[in-house]
């Protein structure tokens, strides 16, 4: 179970002006290779998150087909190495798992989870969920959250509009990114660009 002093340790850490790395993980290995960076004199990892994608991924799966069981297993086997190791754990939950989202979070705690990301838009279509519902949404994980005794507990409402995969705009946004690509994984600096119409579907 979750403690919620692990989770205001989590929200003092987001400091303004203070940018926050939280590195992934997404099986024991990971984890542990994460904590080793630690010492009593140092310790550069500050928490830790679990990413859905890459937990698929160890399971042979798309992101879009990690279950929540699959999800949930995954962060009760990570959670308690990760409170042993003094760190705090946030968990990627994908969009809430639709009409589970207070399941989902509640869950999460009880497994040693402190704070998650809620994305708004569906996994399976991409599809953006209304900002009415949306807001909604955050509010239930949020009483789900101090309802199972950890009302600190850090929600990260993560927008996904830049790369929306239902959304005919995200091929344009794309093409306006190709000017930065000089090899896959390689950046190199490009004239500053003005995005006509960059805002539709921005919420």
């Amino acid at each position: 179970m979750a403690s919620n002093n692990t989770a205001k340790t989590l929200k003092e850490l987001h400091v303004p002006s203070r940018p926050l790395i939280i590195p992934n993980v997404w099986d024991i290995s990971s984890l542990n290779a994460l904590i080793s960076l630690n010492s009593e004199e140092n310790r550069p990892v500050k928490a830790i998150a679990t990413a859905s994608y890459a937990i698929a991924a160890t399971l042979g799966i798309p992101d879009e087909q990690l279950s929540y069981d699959q999800n949930l297993e995954a962060i009760t086997r990570l959670a308690p190495v990760a409170a042993k190791a003094g760190l705090p754990l946030s968990t990627d939950l994908q969009d809430g798992y639709g009409s589970r989202i207070a399941e989902a979070v509640t869950a999460a705690i009880k497994a040693g989870a402190v704070g998650a990301n809620i994305e708004d838009t569906h996994p399976e279509t991409g599809a953006f969920y209304g900002i009415e519902e949306q807001v909604g949404r955050l509010k239930v994980a949020l009483k789900a959250a101090a309802d199972a005794g950890c009302p600190d507990f850090v929600l990260n409402a993560r927008c996904d509009a830049f790369y929306p995969r239902a959304r005919p705009i995200s091929r344009q946004i794309l093409s306006w990114m190709k000017p930065l690509l000089v090899e896959k994984y390689t950046l190199r600096p490009a004239p500053p660009q003005y995005f006509s119409g960059a805002a539709q579907g921005v919420v």
